[in-house]
Order: structure tokens, then sequence, then C-alpha cells
């Protein structure tokens, strides 16, 4: 279970914005909200199903490398670059 908190910045007590300013390694913007949320303790998946897991997603990844087998390294350069541009317009590859 978790819990979490909203704060406007500008109305935190001056000590525990010091602090949050400390943990976030910057100064707040008055304007800025400051989300808290906590979570409790969970329990690491059993080994069979860590297991299970990486199975799949040997087969998962198996099966994109078989669809991509017969794309060259360029075409991938390609298209890794092209999917990168999406979201990050300015991108330069540094070839």
């Amino acid at each position: 279970m978790h819990q979490s908190s909203l704060h406007n910045a500008k109305s935190l007590d001056p000590v525990v914005r010091q602090s949050i300013e400390q943990l976030l390694g910057r100064v707040l913007l008055d304007n800025e909200m400051i989300a808290i949320r906590s979570y409790g303790p969970q329990e690491a998946p059993a080994p069979n199903q860590l297991r299970a897991a990486s199975a799949g997603l040997r087969r998962y990844f198996a099966g994109i490398d078989e669809k991509a087998k017969d794309v060259t390294e360029s075409e991938r350069e390609d298209i890794l670059e092209e999917a990168i541009r999406c979201v990050r317009p300015g991108f330069l590859h540094p070839r």
C-alpha cells in the first residue's frame, strides 16, 4: 500500500522546503508542486515466477530477433535513429 501527498512549494515550512531542496539537489520555485509518495515493502517474486518471466522475455525477444534477421546493420541504425528523432527532434547521430 502507498500513501501520497501533494504540496505547494510556496506554502512549505522553510525547514521542510530546505530539506526537499537538499534531496532534489536544486532550489524549488514558489509555483512548483511537490508530490511525495511512500511505498511499503513488497515481497520478491518466487524463483519459479522469475524463471517463468525470464523465459517469456527470452521467447518474446527471440521472436523480434527472428523478424529482424534479414535487416542489415545499416538499416537497423537508420531505424533506431528515426525512432530517436521522433522523441528528440534535435538529435544528431555521432557518426
